[in-house]
């Protein structure tokens, strides 16, 4: 078991944490915003608990996960293969080198 906080703090909240941790089963150990999170040997912050929004990213598979507000739960946010955003279906297409040196 093993999850740390890569990031802390935004703007927005200084609640908000961006994880990492090592396996999936981790994700259970994270904290949410009504419950903390595991102990872990020689850690005393990571177990605190966090902002909704809050995200971890899953070295396992390289997933990704966010807070949800109302669910208190991790949930498993869906990439797109287009670049794009979860959630979005816009195709971007990559520029081409004529339109490059157009810029110049």
């Amino acid at each position: 078991m093993s999850y740390w906080i890569h990031k802390c703090g935004n703007k927005n909240n200084s609640l908000w944490r961006f994880f990492m941790c090592d396996y999936r089963a981790d994700l259970k150990n994270l904290p949410t915003a009504i419950n903390e999170g595991k102990n872990q040997p020689n850690d005393t912050v990571c177990k605190n608990k966090c902002a909704p929004g809050s995200q971890c990213f899953c070295i396992e598979d390289g997933s990704r996960w966010i807070l949800g507000k109302d669910t208190d739960e991790w949930v498993e946010i869906e990439m797109s293969s287009s670049g794009s955003s979860p959630g979005t279906s816009i195709d971007i297409k990559p520029i081409t080198e004529s339109q490059i040196y157009s810029l110049f």
